[in-house]
């Protein structure tokens, strides 16, 4: 599947915050069952990731295939019915325009887009726990996810049925859903698409890059704070509730104590950084004086 390049690897992303707001479950499964019918045909990932084709062509490539019901070939039909079953075939998809984004960007190599889309769709299905439960379900689908690896690798009898090439897809899901019976919707999707469409990767590694996207999406929620010097429960109050007002939601507040900050202090939450600390501020005047 992967091709020769020079571009060093690097994973296409999309912000998923355009479609979070909507995330469910079913939005994740479509771009599972978008990523299969992409991996099962090299034509299409060639057509998809060709980099002397314009990107508004790889788009409208997607589009027909994934969002037309008439006028193909009786193989982009029969693929395309496969696809109008399983999506649904709304004017408004978020899983269309999803992969729409991804292939707008150029890949290194066909394995790079595919990549991109599951990734994707765990943070979709991350997401869709955050809808359903704010951080405390984000918390409990990375404790599922990490239960799941450690009986996996804690078992030669189930990596054994995970790794036989004669059982089906359908029987390593089934097998994964009896060792989660009260999973999360999510977590058990997630569980179940790692046995059962690993697409080369170990499930145990599988199932652990995936606990790492949603904890990526999980650090929204966790207000990383670096003060020069301990805070009063009055005033951490105050921060919480300047934070919460800012971010639109109850952040959990983690804070450190570095007193090489000299005053003031640094708050991250995600990748947002808002730094108010004296030794930010006398770099940025060293910066602008020149010294």
């Amino acid at each position: 599947m992967a091709e020769a390049s020079n571009e060093p690897y690097r994973p296409l992303t999309v912000d998923i915050d355009r479609w979070a707001s909507e995330a469910n479950v079913e939005t994740a499964k479509q771009l599972f069952g978008m990523l299969n019918v992409i991996d099962g045909n090299g034509a299409l990932r060639r057509a998809l990731t060709d980099p002397s084709r314009a990107a508004d062509d790889r788009v409208k490539l997607v589009h027909k295939l994934f969002g037309e019901r008439t006028h193909k070939s009786d193989t982009v039909e029969a693929v395309a019915g496969f696809v109008h079953r399983l999506l649904g075939n709304e004017e408004h998809d978020p899983a269309i325009e999803i992969v729409s984004e991804l292939v707008k960007q150029r890949s290194a190599n066909e394995r790079q887009l595919g990549d991109g889309i599951e990734r994707t769709a765990v943070m979709m299905a991350a997401a869709a726990a955050e809808n359903r439960g704010g951080l405390h379900a984000m918390e409990s689908l990375v404790d599922e996810l990490i239960q799941f690896k450690n009986t996996v690798d804690h078992s030669e009898e189930i990596q054994g049925a995970f790794a036989d090439s004669r059982a089906s897809a359908e029987a390593k899901a089934q097998l994964a859903s009896r060792l989660m019976p009260n999973a999360s919707e999510e977590g058990a999707l997630l569980t179940q698409r790692a046995v059962s469409e690993p697409r080369g990767a170990l499930p145990g590694r599988l199932i652990e890059r995936f606990a790492d996207v949603v904890a990526e999406r999980q650090q929204r929620w966790i207000a990383h704070i670096v003060t020069s010097r301990p805070l009063s429960h009055e005033q951490l109050e105050k921060l919480r509730q300047s934070l919460n007002a800012l971010y639109q939601r109850d952040l959990k507040l983690a804070v450190e104590v570095d007193r090489s900050l000299i005053g003031g202090l640094r708050v991250q939450v995600g990748e947002e950084v808002i730094d108010g600390s004296v030794t930010h501020r006398l770099g940025q005047l060293q910066q602008r004086i020149g010294a």
